[in-house]
């Protein structure tokens, strides 16, 4: 085996051993961002005077029947969401503050909250991941 040879095996196996589990919540399809941000959208309460605002919607991959929406008021950061019989009904909202991933892990698998990057406070109070 050439020396150029195994300079490309070891740069192979490298990238393969860096690489880490890739990202694998996806972007809606039409269809799903339209049926979410209704959903969202009439959950979201915003104060007198001030409107929820849509930003976007990730689908997980693990179980694309849940779904996070990106929707903002005052006290409304984001929603979990869940399909049922082909539509998208809010389980939880994210308010104001960081929620204990205790919280979201009674709506959804841990797979599911880490695909989609659910964050909150562990059993100890640290911020992170959800899993």
């Amino acid at each position: 085996m050439g020396r150029k040879m195994t300079a490309a095996l070891a740069a192979l196996a490298f990238a393969g051993m860096s690489a880490g589990p890739a990202e694998a919540a996806r972007r809606p399809t039409a269809r799903e961002a339209k049926a979410i941000k209704a959903a969202a959208l009439k959950a979201c309460v915003a104060p007198p005077g001030e409107r929820c605002r849509w930003h976007r919607a990730r689908v997980s991959t693990r179980d694309s029947r849940y779904a996070w929406a990106n929707v903002t008021a005052e006290g409304t950061s984001g929603m979990l969401l869940k399909r049922t019989s082909g539509r998208f009904r809010v389980l939880a909202t994210q308010g104001g503050g960081v929620e204990a991933c205790k919280r979201w892990l009674r709506h959804a698998p841990a797979r599911v909250l880490d695909d989609l990057r659910v964050r909150g406070l562990d059993a100890d109070g640290r911020y992170g991941r959800c899993r």
